[in-house]
Parts: structure tokens; C-alpha cells; sequence
């Protein structure tokens, strides 16, 4: 049997199975996050033009601090994004090609005017600032929510023992790694990552940069964010040639 660990809950990692068949998924949940204070909510009394969602997290958020809300036009960074909206009945546009929440930002741009246009983006604490900036410069009014924050889960957590077992074991046939703070999350569970004995997949470029920056030298990039891109990069490391 061949492994892939992922770092995700299980809940998130199943999502993957079929597109990376006949691996097995062996979840790694490395990072967890929490909702941020009441922040979205207070916002929401006002209104806005439009909403840039940039996450699937972001958008349980705020389809939960939405309540009964009439919501403006709501823009999805990509697929998972907008099944995420749509599962909470919010419609979102997805445009075609946007993979991140920069690419977002100037599709939404080239659509309007956005002189005096007032813009709500719920994001990550962490999450990149960059697409806050385009907008601002392009004369509209942001309105910047943390919306969800990620924390690294305790090295010692049960979730983790059976990915980090195959991973020192050098069981794992691949480990795919989802945002940059699961980079370091998983160096702290498991030590200086080039010592690991596997091929690393990134769900981006952002995220392949941090592995790079671990130590990882040849990183293989899903082409667009979702299970399908994933299985893509997978397909160019394994099986082994």
C-alpha cells in the first residue's frame, strides 16, 4: 500500500481520495483555525459593493456571521471556494483563471470602477496582504476582516502520529502540504523536513515557496487549487520513474 499524507483534517483530506487514487489518504491536520471575535458580524451592518472571499474558511465565516443578511455581490477565488458559498446559499462568481486572492482582486477591478467602491474582504490573520493594496490603489474603500485565525496543533496530538509515523518512516509516498503555516507546523512535529524521505506536493506556488525555504528542493505545484490540480502534480513525482 502506497500513502499519501496530507496535511488537512480528515474531514477536508477525504476530499482527495478519489483524485489521488490508489494512494491511500492518511490525514495530518498540522494547523487547525479558529473563528476570529465578532469583527464580520459588526461589519456586515454596513454596506458594501461587493465581497472578495479568498478561502473556503472565509466563506464558512461569513456565511455564518451573515445570518439573514441580503449580501452584495460575493467574488470566490476558485472552485472550493464557491462550492463553499453555494453549500451556505450564497452565490459567489468565480471568474474563470483566478487561482489566489490577488488575481481576485484585479478581476474584480477590470470589472467596474472601483472609484469610491466599498469592498468587504474577510480573510486569515495570516493571509496575504497584497490584494488589500491593489484595491486601495485603484481608489477603493477596503474594508480589511480577520475573519479566522491558524494555530499550529500540539506536536503531541493523536491526529497526527499516524502521518508522522509513515513520514520519518519514509513510508510516505507523498505529502501534500496546503498553505505556508503548514510548513512550519510540520517542521516542528516532525524536524528539518530535506531529512524526510518523500516527494512534497504544494496546493500553490505560495506554499511551494515555504517548503523551498524548509529545505525541500524539488517541490511539485498543483496547476489550480483543488483536488484535481493536486492529483496533477502528484502524477509529475509518482509513482517514482
Amino acid at each position: 500500500m502506497a500513502y499519501a499524507v496530507l496535511t488537512r483534517d480528515p474531514a477536508d483530506a477525504q476530499a482527495y481520495a478519489a483524485a489521488l487514487a490508489p494512494l491511500e489518504i492518511v490525514a495530518m491536520p498540522v494547523t487547525k483555525t479558529i473563528p476570529g471575535d465578532d469583527s464580520l458580524s459588526r461589519a456586515l451592518e454596513d454596506s458594501f459593493d461587493a465581497i472578495l472571499v479568498a478561502s473556503p474558511r472565509a466563506a464558512h465565516e461569513l456565511a455564518r456571521a451573515a445570518a439573514d443578511r441580503t449580501l452584495p455581490p460575493v467574488w470566490a477565488v476558485g472552485p472550493a471556494t464557491r462550492r463553499a458559498l453555494e453549500i451556505a446559499k450564497l452565490p459567489a462568481h468565480h471568474p474563470a483563471d483566478v487561482r489566489d486572492g490577488v488575481e481576485l482582486a484585479r478581476a474584480w477591478l477590470a470589472s467596474t470602477d472601483a472609484r469610491g467602491k466599498r469592498v468587504l474582504v474577510p480573510r486569515a490573520e495570516e493571509g496575504r496582504t497584497e490584494p488589500l493594496a491593489i484595491l486601495r490603489d485603484a481608489g477603493a474603500y477596503v474594508t480589511d476582516v480577520i475573519a479566522y485565525r491558524t494555530i499550529a496543533t500540539a506536536a503531541d496530538d493523536p491526529a497526527l502520529a499516524r502521518g508522522a509515523q509513515l513520514l520519518v518512516a519514509g513510508d510516505a509516498a507523498i505529502c501534500a502540504v496546503f498553505a505556508p503555516s503548514q510548513v512550519a507546523a510540520l517542521a516542528t512535529v516532525l524536524g528539518p523536513l530535506a531529512a524526510i524521505a518523500t516527494r512534497f506536493c504544494a496546493i500553490g506556488e505560495t506554499t511551494a515557496a515555504a517548503l523551498r525555504a524548509a529545505g525541500i528542493a524539488e517541490v511539485a505545484v498543483a496547476s489550480v487549487p483543488s483536488p484535481e490540480g493536486m492529483a496533477q502534480a502528484v502524477r509529475r513525482v509518482y509513482p517514482p520513474r
